[in-house]
């Protein structure tokens, strides 16, 4: 009997000879012949990748991203790895636009005194059109948050490790050019993947650059940026502006020193968040089990 691992019973289509996993209970499988496919989350694939299935065919992430998983030892094991790349990108963008007007129009600041017309922040509200915005990533998401900007009438300017065209960017710029770059930007946008070379990559040397008064929206993942380099730059300049999406649990307002900053939202986790990304996962996941049971190529396979 073919045996499918979930560790998420809510996102796994297929309900006959499943079995719910985490990062421990898979442990308990091991050398088990019948398991044939792994839908799991990043966590349990980088426990399962270490682990003998010897009729493992299929390990199908719940995430886009596939950081800590070793894609080497999974090809010669020959297990293929599939992710949920074009999953997550219109939701995801659809967030950063509402992050965005949320600060332009100083929602925070006006919704206690939306009543009293002396102190709806007139003075402070701003609009998006002819503000520059750099979007740090320009693959799948980052394309689909210029195509949203872009019809702001903002000027969209984006980061990447090549500088080739990409769709609703005016300009594409490489490390080489940051000091070009970033002190255009009013708005930067991160929603670069984590790899070994972005890992820490957002510090001083970026920050320093910046505007005073810039306002930064990260869905990018936290190892990503410099915590100490980010949150001295906030404390120094007043003026700009963070609001982040980036802590898979929502931290402690009296202990983590983002949540005490009084220029930085820190929201819980919600940018990936909505009814058609869950229907399109598990469209993805019923598609590729399919896919697998018939022989077919796979879809987003990575290995």
């Amino acid at each position: 009997m073919e045996i499918i691992l979930c560790s998420d019973i809510r996102k796994c289509p297929v309900q006959e000879n499943v079995q719910v996993v985490n990062a421990q209970s898979i442990k308990k499988f091991e050398g088990c012949e019948d398991v044939v496919a792994l839908v799991c989350s990043r966590a349990v694939a980088q426990v399962a990748q270490t682990l003998n299935f010897p009729n493992l065919k299929l390990i199908q992430l719940f995430s886009a991203g596939f950081d800590n998983i070793n894609l080497q030892l999974l090809k010669s094991k020959g297990v293929h790895l599939c992710n949920a790349a074009n999953v997550y990108n219109v939701g995801m963008a659809e967030f950063v636009v509402y992050a965005m007007l949320m600060h332009a129009k100083r929602y925070n600041h006006s919704i206690k005194n939306r009543c009293i017309r002396p102190f709806r922040n007139y003075k402070y509200i701003t609009e998006l059109a002819n503000k520059t915005v750099g979007i740090l990533g320009a693959g799948n998401i980052g394309i689909q948050i210029a195509k949203r900007l872009e019809a702001f009438d903002m000027h969209v300017l984006g980061y990447d490790l090549k500088n080739d065209p990409k769709p609703y960017f005016s300009k594409i710029y490489t490390e080489d050019s940051l000091k070009d770059f970033l002190p255009l930007c009013d708005y930067v946008i991160n929603c670069m993947p984590l790899f070994k070379s972005t890992e820490g990559l957002l510090n001083n040397k970026w920050f320093s650059l910046m505007k005073e008064n810039v306002t930064i929206v990260n869905i990018g993942r936290k190892k990503i940026i410099n915590d100490n380099d980010f949150i001295k730059f906030l404390q120094k300049h007043k003026d700009s502006t963070a609001i982040l999406d980036l802590f898979e649990v929502l931290p402690n307002p009296l202990t983590n020193p983002y949540r005490r900053l009084s220029n930085v939202l820190v929201l819980p986790g919600v940018t990936a968040i909505s009814q058609e990304i869950n229907e399109k996962l598990l469209a993805l996941i019923e598609e590729n089990l399919k896919r697998l049971q018939n022989g077919d190529f796979l879809l987003n396979q990575i290995v």
